[in-house]
């Protein structure tokens, strides 16, 4: 894969910008796993200013939006990316963990390692998880 220049910006919750394109690749992602419909822009705005992740971060490649990940107090990391690009998806995933560390294991509340959660439908991300040898530990089921 030739060099690609690869940002990670925090997100400001304040920041219109920010705001913005959160709204933009909520609307664009292929793959959806909490929204089942996308929520109009104030019901966006408002999750955006009061959510509590412990990072949250804007993916920029070439300077380009590319999408957003996060990570929450129980060390899940949340990836969505406007591309079904698998190498985009390895480099950012790799990048990531270099950068972050999971916080300390509590018992039946955060696991030691962090843990990404998958559509069954990202068939990219799925393999990208397997190419990394990272261990297929669940599966969830919505129950409506």
């Amino acid at each position: 894969m030739p060099f690609v220049k690869v940002d990670f910006v925090a997100v400001d919750k304040k920041n219109e910008v920010h705001i913005n394109a959160l709204y933009k690749i909520i609307r664009e992602r292929e793959f959806n796993i909490s929204n089942v419909e996308i929520p109009d822009f104030n019901e966006h705005k408002s999750f955006v200013e009061n959510i509590s992740y412990r990072k949250w971060k804007l993916i920029f490649i070439d300077d380009q939006l590319l999408g957003n990940y996060y990570i929450n107090y129980e060390n899940y990391i949340g990836i969505n990316l406007l591309t079904n690009n698998i190498n985009y998806y390895r480099l950012i995933i790799e990048k990531i963990l270099s950068l972050e560390s999971p916080l300390p294991e509590i018992k039946s509340i955060r696991n030691r390692d962090f843990l990404i959660n998958v559509s069954p439908q990202n068939k990219t991300l799925n393999e990208v998880l397997k190419m990394l040898n990272f261990k297929h530990i669940q599966n969830t089921y919505l129950c409506n």
